[in-house]
């Protein structure tokens, strides 16, 4: 459910290598989701792939649970 359209996360545009990766009103909702993730470490996520193999490094998850995890959460956050 997405709340108000200045907490979107594009998927698709996050993907972009050369993206901005997470907007700053995305960290609060990443951290809300992924507690074990440090500030630092959210900063430094740019990709989907990288923030599906942190989820999968820190929660122990198959590479599939974090990919459907990841993607859940961003298309709740999509407006």
């Amino acid at each position: 459910m997405c709340l108000n359209s200045r907490f979107m996360f594009d998927l698709q545009h996050y993907q972009a290598r050369d993206g901005p990766g997470l907007t700053l009103h995305a960290l609060p909702m990443m951290q809300a989701r992924w507690d074990r993730f440090t500030m630092v470490e959210m900063v430094g996520i740019r990709t989907t792939s990288e923030l599906i193999e942190k989820v999968e490094e820190s929660y122990g998850l198959s590479h599939e649970q974090a990919a459907r995890d990841v993607e859940f959460w961003a298309l709740d956050k999509q407006c």
